[in-house]
C-alpha cells in the first residue's frame, strides 16, 4: 500500500520526525530512532484475545491513529509501507532469532532491506530488547555504532547473514539471522498466527512492552518495569496492580 501524502504527514507527525526526507542512509537512521522512540512494542492484543490483522489499513489505524503499538509483524509491516510511500526500494525479509542454546528457531521475525542511493541497509523497528537504534548498512564485517551498542553483519552458511551485537562492556553476541529471500505480506500470516495463538509462543502468557529513548530501553515484562541503560538495569519497579500498570503504560509508552 502506498500512503497518501496526508497519511504520510500524519505518520511522520506521530513519530515526531522533523528532518528532510532524502533517499539515503541518513534519513533511514533518523526515521528508525524516531519510530523506536514514539511507537511502542507491545503484545496486549494477543493477551486480550483481540485478533491481529496485518493489512496496511488495520496497522495504520492501530499504530498511527490509536494510542497503541505492536510487535514485529505489525511494526515492521507498517514501517515497510511508510518507506515505500516515501520512495525507498524496500524488500521484506524473514529472520530467526538466535539464543545461547543450539536449537534452531523458526522464522518468526520480520526485517526490512532497503536500497538507497548510498548503499543497502537493514531496518528494524520491531525488537523489544536493546537493538539497533539506526538503520545498519549491510556490509559484512563493518562495525557500526548506534550511540549505545556496536553491531556488525557476518556471513553464515545456514543463516545467510547474522546480526551481531556488542553492548558496552560485554562480548559480541548473535541477535538474529536472515536470508535475502523476498517475502510477501501473505508470508507473515502463518508465523504471526503462531505467535498469536500457539501455546509455545513467547507472546501468549506474559506482558511484553518496550520503547526507546536516545540512550535507554524502557520495558515491561510481566508486572516488572525496567530501565535498561549502558548494558545494565538502572531502575526496576514492581507494578502492584492494574491501576498502576495502566498509569505506567500511559506515562512511559503512550498506550491508552
Amino acid at each position: 500500500m502506498i500512503f497518501t501524502q496526508e497519511q504520510i504527514d500524519i505518520y511522520l507527525s506521530k513519530i515526531k520526525y522533523k528532518h528532510k526526507i532524502e533517499l539515503n542512509g541518513k534519513t533511514l537512521e533518523q526515521l528508525q530512532i524516531s519510530h523506536l522512540k514514539n511507537i511502542p512494542y507491545e503484545n496486549l492484543d494477543i493477551l486480550n484475545g483481540v485478533p491481529i490483522y496485518l493489512t496496511p489499513e488495520a496497522l495504520y489505524k492501530k499504530l498511527i491513529l490509536s494510542s497503541r503499538g505492536g510487535y514485529c509483524f505489525e511494526l515492521n509491516g507498517l514501517y515497510s509501507n511508510l518507506l515505500k510511500s516515501l520512495g525507498f526500494d524496500v524488500t521484506n525479509l524473514a529472520g530467526r532469532f538466535i539464543d545461547d542454546d543450539t536449537s534452531i528457531q523458526m522464522r518468526r521475525h520480520r526485517i526490512l532491506k532497503v536500497k538507497t542511493n548510498d548503499g543497502i541497509y537493514i531496518c528494524d523497528v520491531g525488537v523489544r530488547s536493546e537493538s539497533p537504534r539506526i538503520a545498519l548498512k549491510q556490509v559484512h564485517g563493518l562495525i557500526q555504532n548506534d550511540g549505545v551498542s556496536e553491531y556488525k553483519f557476518e556471513e553464515d552458511d545456514f543463516y545467510g547473514h547474522i546480526l551481531w551485537q556488542k553492548e558496552r562492556g560485554k562480548s559480541w553476541k548473535k541477535v538474529y539471522g536472515f536470508t535475502d529471500e523476498p517475502q510477501q505480506d501473505i508470508d507473515y500470516i502463518m508465523p504471526s498466527f503462531f505467535c498469536e495463538k500457539h501455546p509455545d509462543s513467547p507472546f501468549v502468557n506474559i506482558r511484553k512492552i518496550s520503547i526507546f529513548t536516545d540512550s535507554v530501553n524502557i520495558n515491561i515484562v510481566g508486572d516488572t518495569l525496567k530501565f535498561y541503560e549502558n548494558a545494565k538495569v538502572t531502575k526496576r519497579v514492581d507494578l502492584q496492580d492494574e491501576n498502576e500498570i495502566r498509569e505506567t503504560l500511559d506515562k512511559y509508552f503512550g498506550i491508552r
